[in-house]
């Protein structure tokens, strides 16, 4: 049994690679967006997101929000910047309507929704959700 990683597709940097390119101050918005592209290619979505902030690619890291608002990720949300409550709220439900309990209460109190945070607390500790949540 080999112990050795498969190996990356061509074109995509490795951990070390990586780290250097986003600290390289002289390192362009198209090369940003190339590297963020071919990671999201490969459903790095936080890789990508990296190379799309760095870049300043508005248009990508607007894909990125509504890819999470869409699938209820809140930690996608949440290394995305600062949100409005009200795209908290719609991603908690979301994950809600997902069953992705974890990432509803996160979003629920991030919005400041003190009532579906406990209504999530709730269904994590094993209570049942009520018919008209």
């Amino acid at each position: 049994m080999s112990s050795a990683l498969p190996a990356l597709p061509k074109g995509i940097p490795d951990c070390l690679k990586k780290r250097q390119l986003l600290n390289d101050q002289g390192l362009s918005p198209d090369l940003c967006r190339e590297y963020g592209r071919k990671f999201l290619e490969l459903g790095w979505r936080e890789d990508a997101l990296e190379f799309f902030k760095k870049g300043g690619m508005a248009e990508e890291l607007e894909r990125l929000k509504e890819y999470a608002l869409e699938t209820g990720d809140a930690f996608l949300l949440g290394r995305l910047g600062h949100q409005a409550p009200e795209d908290w709220r719609r991603l908690g439900e979301r994950a809600l309507d997902l069953g992705k309990l974890s990432f509803a209460r996160r979003a629920f109190e991030m919005a400041g929704d003190d009532e579906k945070t406990a209504l999530v607390t709730g269904l994590i500790a094993g209570q049942t959700l009520p018919e008209d949540h």
